[in-house]
């Protein structure tokens, strides 16, 4: 009777183990799916939060850095802190609030000009607003970490969220073709120039910069899965075609320009059985997508011919006399004599929109040097080299490239087209004299940071 007793004592204690290690599991993958579930959802919605606004993406990045952070913490992986790129971005990040601190008072008192009055006016720099934006610039760092955890330990996730952003994107697509139309978007907005998209944006005109930074990566991603299937080779091409021809018709030149270079690259690299187009019927696509509407559309053809037009009238004299009439040259020459004066640390970081107003930069040879005021140049390079000085422009683009360099030899072990075009985008983003969005605006800077995130993710992935 004793043994029958403990037998059965064995049975119950092996049979209460079974089920409380059944709910443990259960648990546990109950816990697996949310956290899947968020990734996904976290990740998909970040085109969505550029159309929402800057208040949506920072609250997306941020969010998708403190669930990072969490998972980190909860499972005991923080392998990624000894990474030596994080040492190269803490640098920068401390040279930026350093040079926000002994940049705030540079200037005690400057002359403003415009084209009514010259007034002398005490200037009072905004110390918390520079402060704020450089320490800020800490979330694109564990942002790039986060990537590249989630991209390496989710990587089947990450082909939905490429399918999302596909479906998000696509449907711009074809808002920017009715607006086109129409006059309006889907949505009945109305663009505030007849030369310019607004599409989903209401009255921001950055419509053509979402599709140049997201488009390229979900070409890379469409290329890759086409796996020799007739249907898929159909979509990855009509996708590409339309992405070049819509960044066009958004009158965006600068993102048209740079777009056309990414796509006449990955078309020249890219294998004839990922096609099911030959490529020079896809060039000639192309070139028919932005020939008739440019002939057809009076509005079209004022922004992209009358523009050359206008750089012919002017085509004598001096440089200031064949440009001065552009007012992103009137930047550009601000921008520079900034440097000038201030080469090893810059003015500081967002202080452009208030140096440039001193009088001694206005430039009598510059038809349009009383416009030359703007949130930032307009150029990337004279953006960091004028409030960063020469000295953070090293850092930054050392770091940059450093990893451009050794993410390009482990592209070509791979020949990830995802991956090419992560890297192709950071490349023509930092093209000379092409006019850019801000290195450190919330727009513009999101969108480096995704595309460089996918760059350093597929290194990072490489060495596994």
């Amino acid at each position: 009777m004793h043994n029958i007793q403990f037998v059965r004592n064995k049975l119950k204690l092996i049979l209460m183990t079974l089920i409380n290690t059944n709910k443990i599991s259960s648990l546990k993958s109950k816990k697996t799916y949310l956290n899947e579930k968020l990734i996904i959802f976290l990740f998909s919605f970040l085109p969505i939060s550029f159309i929402l606004g800057n208040t949506a993406i920072n609250s997306n990045i941020l969010v998708i850095d403190v669930f990072f952070l969490l998972t980190c913490y909860n499972q005991k992986k923080w392998s990624w802190i000894k990474n030596k790129y994080l040492y190269f971005f803490i640098i920068i990040w401390i040279y930026l609030i350093f040079n926000s601190i002994i940049s705030t008072n540079i200037i005690n008192s400057i002359t403003i000009t415009n084209t009514f009055d010259t007034i002398t006016n005490q200037i009072i720099f905004p110390r918390k607003e520079s402060i704020i934006r450089s320490i800020g610039f800490i979330r694109f760092i564990i942002f790039l970490f986060a990537f590249e955890y989630f991209f390496i330990h989710s990587k089947k996730l990450f082909n939905k969220i490429y399918l999302y952003w596909f479906i998000i994107i696509l449907v711009i697509l074809f808002d920017i073709i009715f607006e086109r139309i129409f006059g309006h978007n889907l949505l009945n907005f109305k663009s505030p120039s007849p030369h310019r998209i607004v599409s989903f944006f209401k009255d921001e005109l950055v419509v053509g910069g979402l599709l140049f930074g997201f488009s390229f990566l979900i070409i890379g991603f469409l290329f890759n899965t086409t796996n020799n299937r007739l249907e898929r080779k159909i979509l990855s091409n009509f996708f590409f075609i339309l992405t070049i021809v819509c960044i066009y018709l958004t009158g965006e030149r600068s993102n048209f320009i740079k777009a056309l270079i990414i796509g006449s690259t990955i078309i020249f690299i890219l294998s004839n059985s990922n096609l099911y187009l030959k490529k020079k019927y896809i060039f000639l696509l192309i070139i028919a997508g932005i020939l008739l509407p440019t002939l057809i559309s009076k509005d079209i053809y004022d922004r992209q011919i009358g523009f050359f037009k206008r750089i012919q009238r002017y085509d004598h004299g001096s440089l200031y006399e064949k440009f001065g009439h552009l007012k992103h040259f009137a930047h550009y020459e601000t921008a520079w004599q900034i440097f000038k004066d201030y080469p090893i640390f810059g003015i500081g970081n967002s202080k452009f929109r208030y140096i440039c107003h001193d009088k001694k930069y206005y430039n009598a040879k510059i038809k349009l040097s009383d416009v030359r005021c703007s949130n930032h140049p307009h150029q990337v390079h004279l953006e960091i080299l004028s409030e960063q000085g020469i000295l953070g422009y090293l850092i930054i683009f050392f770091t940059i490239f450093h990893i451009l360099f050794n993410s390009f030899k482990a592209y070509r072990k791979t020949n990830n087209m995802n991956h090419l075009s992560s890297i192709l985008f950071v490349v023509v983003f930092f093209i000379p004299l092409l006019p850019s969005g801000s290195f450190f605006s919330t727009f513009n800077a999101s969108i480096f940071w995704i595309n460089l995130s996918i760059v350093h993710a597929f290194l990072s992935k490489s060495k596994e």
